[in-house]
């Protein structure tokens, strides 16, 4: 009988190391792709952004130029570049969640394999 208990022993030893070594095999694909993503992520929101300051620009232009001159009506260009800073606006929320749901990946990622990986 004491002779099961070390073949025990061995088997959950190997068994770990194959859960290990499976994790990091799971990590080495997904963390390039998890980064990959973030990093674009990122530079979508940055375009946004610019996207969005200039929308706003030019909605205050609009604006003035509606406001100061009896020229013919902008008013549907006004309608269009408002609805436009909607949807601008609804996509940045969804790039939000998105980013957050990729942050939360990679933390997973890299807990659920321990921090000495990498």
């Amino acid at each position: 009988m004491t002779e099961s208990s070390p073949k025990v022993d061995f088997n959950d030893e190997v068994n770990e190391l194959k859960k290990e070594k499976f994790a990091r095999g799971i990590l080495d694909l997904l963390t390039p792709i998890v980064q990959e993503m973030d990093s674009r992520i990122v530079a979508v929101k940055s375009s946004q952004t610019e996207l969005n300051k200039e929308i706003e620009r030019l909605l205050a232009e609009l604006q003035l130029f509606n406001e100061a001159a009896e020229v013919p009506p902008i008013q549907s260009s006004l309608q269009k570049l408002i609805n436009a800073r909607k949807r601008l606006a609804a996509t940045n929320q969804t790039l939000k969640i998105v980013y957050d749901r990729v942050e939360r990946i990679y933390n997973q990622l890299n807990k659920g394999t321990g921090s000495n990986i990498i």
